[in-house]
């Protein structure tokens, strides 16, 4: 039994481009389907987010119906040859019912480095050399196909993403032990990485379990806890030398943590340098 076609995706074009002279694609107003690029070798600019990117090797672009498109190739001369360079890409353009339910509540990034995937570009060059054939039950064939393609990329995608996200989660988490003795905002330990705090955020809980600010008092009461028990500073130093934004905070949460506040705590536990 065939399948409603309103439930299909459709393939409106998929081939493979090498380009030798410049050549540039504009949809101001946007595109009237989803479109997917990925770049296999030689570069090109593309509009990703409002601006004009270069587009390397291995970057794949989606581009959801109303998006503004723009793609300038300038193919260059070889070094050392007049020879030019080829620049060329994978290109899908397709639309239909399931497409647009899959992508609703996706979170996907315009453009992603995804590498040369095997899986990928099988699907890819199968779903390329089926649409230049003319045979029975070739939409349902292109339907599976393309289905398959998109949610291979969404795994592909995702595993980048949380790559990319424990790699910035780390940089954070040394941010944060580089900087515990200064006063820190959150806002401050995102622009580190050159992102959101909402996103910084996420990363981090995903990657420790525990949010960005938690994670900033542990080092902080850490340090002064070394401090309490080894030194002799006086602990509203201490409380400064740790980054905390007061004394009576300090004391708070070395009390909540330790269990004593930090002028028993050192009392009962401290190895102070005899100053004597």
């Amino acid at each position: 039994m065939t399948r409603s076609v309103q439930h299909q995706s459709s393939v409106i074009y998929a081939n493979y481009f090498t380009h030798t002279k410049p050549h540039s694609v504009t949809y101001k107003d946007g595109l009237n389907f989803y479109m997917f690029r990925l770049q296999s070798e030689g570069s090109c600019r593309a509009l990703v987010g409002g601006k004009s990117e270069t587009i390397i090797p291995g970057d794949l672009l989606i581009y959801p119906p109303h998006q503004p498109y723009e793609l300038n190739v300038q193919p260059r001369s070889a070094p050392d040859s007049d020879a030019v360079q080829p620049v060329g890409d994978y290109f899908l353009a397709g639309n239909g019912e399931w497409l647009d339910a899959w992508w609703e509540n996706k979170d996907f990034p315009t453009k992603t480095n995804i590498g040369f995937d095997d899986t990928v570009i099988t699907l890819w060059k199968h779903i390329i050399n089926e649409k230049k054939k003319v045979m029975q039950n070739q939409e349902e064939i292109m339907d599976y196909l393309f289905r398959t393609l998109c949610l291979t990329l969404e795994q592909v995608i995702q595993s980048k993403q949380r790559t990319k996200g424990a790699d910035i989660a780390h940089k954070l988490k040394l941010f944060i032990e580089s900087h515990a003795n200064e006063p820190l905002s959150l806002e401050k330990i995102s622009a580190s990485v050159g992102l959101s705090v909402s996103r910084c955020s996420y990363l981090f809980k995903t990657a420790f379990g525990q949010s960005l600010f938690a994670y900033c008092i542990d080092v902080r009461l850490k340090l002064a806890q070394q401090q309490v028990l080894y030194s002799n500073l006086a602990l509203e130093h201490v409380a400064e030398n740790t980054g905390f934004e007061s004394y009576p905070h300090f004391c708070r949460v070395f009390r909540e943590r330790f269990g004593h506040p930090p002028g028993e705590y050192r009392r009962k536990f401290g190895y102070g340098l005899n100053p004597y």
